[in-house]
């Protein structure tokens, strides 16, 4: 009689679940694909230094589009993989919103030689991490593993591209759990649904007019094969990138892509994206009521320029000195000299995308204190900067702020991995990362002067959000 699995002890099944990994890689590294469909099309390098953080990156692109990029780095017997696909909710259909972060839950739900959960199962049966992330302009996966496993990895991401399986039943299921998740993580919490609104409702008429987590409504009415159409034309070599770094050959990675992923066939070719309007022409102001929150949160910004345009490093780096820390011009009057806020929250990433920038700071207020009072502080800071601009010191702590988050995202194989993919993606330069903190390190005070008078307008984009009062007791609300 067969022992049932839900009463076999935890070491049981972790042993079990290593002897998979161990079985599939092994699979992986005797299956040999047919002499390889595609031929590389082309190959290359390129490699820089700034303050002395070196990389070289290899790189080749298969005949069916995709296009892989390699980091040799020996020091650990680890790699990271992290596949990219350039599609995000920005790119979804009206009535069809969530669909791409649904596709962020549907891909581990099995393949053709995979069963659903697989992909969790043989990476972590191998004491490895996995994850994925959806943002308006990317879906995202990664894992780390011993690089002894790399047939494995490249087995079942090929798989599940080959051969996802995109079924009534995965479909239900995952639909159900996003649902849950919305739930769960947005429309349960504090502020978070009405900085959603609030954003969407600000690029109105934009791909980033909507969240990224989708409407019930439009879940509720997909459908299988709508669900199938997404994956058919999102999901083909030539819309993703690979990043790999760490103890891996890059010949024998080139040609072990070529052989799982190069019978691939190339899907239809991306439309470019259109331009994000930045223009405003006067203020957007809402004030929203939110049952869940405990006292109010205001957000004060503006929209800036998109993250390719060359004025986006001399924003960030004001917005830093005007925010990022205790001792930033704002933050120091209103949380420290006046004692106007408990918090004051620089909100870099959120609110807009690649395409659409916004530079915002969020404020929890002392109690008493109105967004009246704190936007007249706000608005007095900024006129400071743009009538006498800031010190150099301010200029190199700015900097050395980024530099400091460059080098804690370049300090791990899936950082590098990471940044290497979203800068292959994104900006065409998979050394993007250390471009930008070369461009941080030539913006002049001069260059903040400008940015400030031409973008923190008195056209700002202001959220009140505040309690909602509760009816009193015995007395039902309306």
């Amino acid at each position: 009689m067969r022992t049932p699995i839900s009463s076999l002890g935890r070491p049981v099944l972790e042993r079990l679940a290593r002897r998979a990994a161990s079985a599939l890689a092994l699979v992986g590294a005797l299956w040999v694909a047919t002499p390889a469909h595609a031929a590389v099309a082309s190959r290359g390098e390129v490699a820089t230094s700034v303050l002395g953080i070196e990389m070289k990156v290899r790189h080749f692109t298969l005949s069916n589009g995709l296009r892989v990029f390699v980091l040799e780095d020996h020091s650990t017997p680890m790699l990271s993989m992290h596949v990219a696909y350039h599609v995000g909710s920005r790119d979804e259909q009206p009535g069809r919103t969530g669909f791409a972060h649904l596709f962020e839950h549907m891909m581990f739900k099995g393949s053709e030689n995979v069963p659903d959960g697989g992909h969790f199962q043989y990476v972590q049966g191998a004491g490895g991490q996995l994850n994925a992330f959806t943002t308006a302009d990317v879906t995202q996966y990664f894992q780390t593993v011993p690089s002894h496993y790399l047939d494995m990895v490249l087995w079942l991401e090929a798989d599940r591209l080959r051969s996802l399986a995109v079924t009534d039943d995965n479909f239900e299921n995952q639909r159900a759990a996003v649902k849950e998740e919305k739930g769960m993580r947005y429309d349960n919490r504090p502020y978070v649904k009405a900085l959603q609104e609030f954003f969407a409702e600000a690029w109105s008429g934009t791909g980033y007019g909507h969240p990224t987590i989708g409407s019930d409504a439009d879940l509720s009415a997909a459908t299988t094969d709508d669900v199938q159409r997404f994956f058919d034309t999102w999901y083909v070599p030539n819309n993703a990138v690979m990043a790999v770094v760490g103890d891996v050959d890059y010949q024998e990675l080139e040609r072990k892509v070529d052989e799982r992923f190069g019978e691939l066939p190339r899907g239809p070719e991306r439309a470019a994206r259109p331009a994000v309007p930045h223009a405003t022409t006067a203020a957007f102001e809402r004030t929203t009521e939110d049952p869940l929150a405990p006292q109010p949160l205001y957000l004060i910004g503006w929209k800036t320029v998109p993250s390719r345009d060359p004025d986006h490093e001399p924003v960030r780096i004001l917005m830093n000195v005007l925010l990022r820390g205790d001792s930033s011009r704002i933050t120091r009057v209103l949380k420290d000299e006046r004692r106007m806020v408990v918090a004051s929250i620089p909100t870099e990433g959120m609110g807009g995308g690649i395409d659409a920038g916004m530079a915002a700071g969020a404020f929890v207020p002392a109690p008493g204190t109105g967004l009246p009072a704190i936007k007249a502080v706000v608005k007095a800071e900024v006129a400071k900067v743009k009538a006498r601009g800031i010190t150099t010191k301010e200029l190199q702590k700015a900097i050395n702020q980024l530099t400091v988050d460059v080098v804690s995202d370049l300090a791990t194989n899936n950082g590098r991995a990471r940044e290497i993919a979203q800068g292959a993606l994104f900006y065409d330069d998979p050394l993007h990362t250390l471009t930008e903190l070369e461009a941080f390190r030539k913006v002049t005070p001069k260059d903040i002067k400008r940015v400030a008078n031409e973008y923190l307008t008195d056209h700002w984009l202001t959220l009140e959000i505040v309690p909602k009062p509760r009816a009193p007791q015995g007395e039902a609300a309306p």
